[in-house]
């Protein structure tokens, strides 16, 4: 029988979701829909601008250049197309390209020359949109400097969490982890898991979060893989679970990862989680780290996924005489602690 476990809040309450849905998205952001409050603040447009992908910035930095000069075209079509200097075609689609082209040259504040605005209102909307292009240009160049010095930690880590053999006779959970910067070095690594699990309480199904005690929970240079692991004592919450207790409870395995990024000297922080189908029962990784033919260390960035169905030992008390003369200490640089 498994001892009570100390339950931990850490700040996503006790209500269970109705549907079983994970709390934590696997990219780290939180599953929670937010009513109320201000629709949008510029603190929140910067975050997600310096934090998706550049593909998507790009797009978003396209489309806001379009329809700002397309907006601006418009605005000159109804001042006149004479009042940029440029002769009326009687076609609307070839006067709104002229006026468009004329916006770009005066947004970018190019200027080729060839047309100028001629009156009042088109000199007043040429006005305004200078300080708009210059504006924009200003804040285009601070989002791109701030995508660009963001320190990140650059983490891989495994598609799967594992329950796996561990010291012959015992279980324990297990995730892979690896820097994939080839240059520079992550130091001062820490990582701490958590376990959201749904308990029945007096006739009510609540969420309860445990912190799991790791077996090397920090490490000085991510240089290689790094696996972590949670033994599976009679300390551990899992204990005494199985596969379909995992998720029947809808488990979920929250980690935290922090770091300091050497050639910024600033801490920088991964979050992820491992929820249902990305658990994985009776397995254990396949070796991610080898050899070159001089003996120089090798680090396999495409192993860190990978993994081998096995059987697992039964579970059996750690007071058992037999088991204990069986448990041989670990060392830190053992396939099961920092290796592969």
């Amino acid at each position: 029988m498994a001892k009570k476990a100390q339950f931990s809040e850490l700040g996503f309450g006790t209500l269970a979701a109705k549907n079983g849905q994970r709390f934590m998205n696997s990219d780290g952001s939180a599953n929670v829909i937010r009513k109320g409050g201000p629709w949008l603040s510029a603190s929140d447009v910067f975050h997600k601008l310096t934090t998706m992908k550049s593909s998507k910035f790009l797009l978003v930095v396209f489309v806001f250049y379009i329809l700002a000069n397309g907006i601006f075209a418009t605005l000159y079509l109804l001042c006149g197309i004479e009042s940029i200097g440029a002769a009326k075609s009687g076609n609307l689609a070839t006067d709104f390209l002229e006026a468009f082209f004329f916006s770009t040259q005066c947004y970018t504040t190019i200027g080729f020359g060839r047309m100028n605005p001629m009156s009042f209102w088109s000199n007043i909307v040429a006005s305004i949109e200078g300080l708009v292009g210059l504006l924009s240009i200003a804040i285009a160049t601070g989002l791109i400097y701030g995508r660009f010095s963001r320190p990140r930690a650059h983490l891989l880590h495994s598609n799967n969490l594992i329950i796996a053999p561990y010291l012959k006779t015992k279980r324990a959970v297990m995730f892979r982890i690896a820097s994939t910067r080839k240059h520079s070095i992550l130091i001062e690594n820490s990582v701490s898991v958590s376990l959201g699990i749904n308990r029945e309480e007096s006739g009510e199904i609540k969420r309860r979060f445990f912190v799991l005690n790791l077996e090397i929970p920090k490490i000085n240079f991510l240089n290689l893989s790094w696996t972590l692991v949670h033994p599976i004592t009679e300390e551990s919450p899992l204990w005494g679970l199985n596969h379909d207790d995992l998720i029947k409870g809808r488990a979920e395995f929250i980690i935290l990862f922090k770091a300091m990024e050497e050639t910024t000297s600033q801490t920088v922080i991964e979050r992820f989680s491992y929820f249902g189908e990305e658990i994985v029962w009776g397995a254990k990784f396949i070796s991610a780290i080898g050899t070159t033919s001089t003996g120089q260390s090798m680090l396999d960035i495409n192993q860190i996924h990978g993994y081998e169905l096995v059987d697992l030992p039964p579970i059996i008390a750690p007071n058992d005489s037999e088991v204990a003369a069986q448990i041989e200490p670990i060392n830190a640089t053992s396939d099961a602690g920092s290796g592969n």
